[in-house]
């Protein structure tokens, strides 16, 4: 299975879960989390499980962080 770095998925659940300021929305699956994966925000093990389920749905953009590893 892909994987998403747990500090990338960690911090975009952060990010979900205070729901706050702009610089929390430039994360590349935040729009995509919200959309297939509210319902599990803010367990980042969730998140990014869903994530992974929906992968061919997300944007290029966050199908991209399932690429990197850190």
């Amino acid at each position: 299975m892909m994987q998403i770095s747990l500090k990338r998925a960690l911090a975009a659940t952060v990010f979900l879960a205070l729901g706050t300021g702009v610089a929390f929305a430039r994360h590349p699956c935040h729009d995509d989390a919200e959309k297939f994966c509210s319902r599990v925000i803010p367990d980042h093990k969730l998140v990014q499980h869903c994530l992974e389920k929906n992968l061919y749905h997300l944007k290029p953009a966050c199908q991209a962080e399932f690429g990197k590893r850190g």
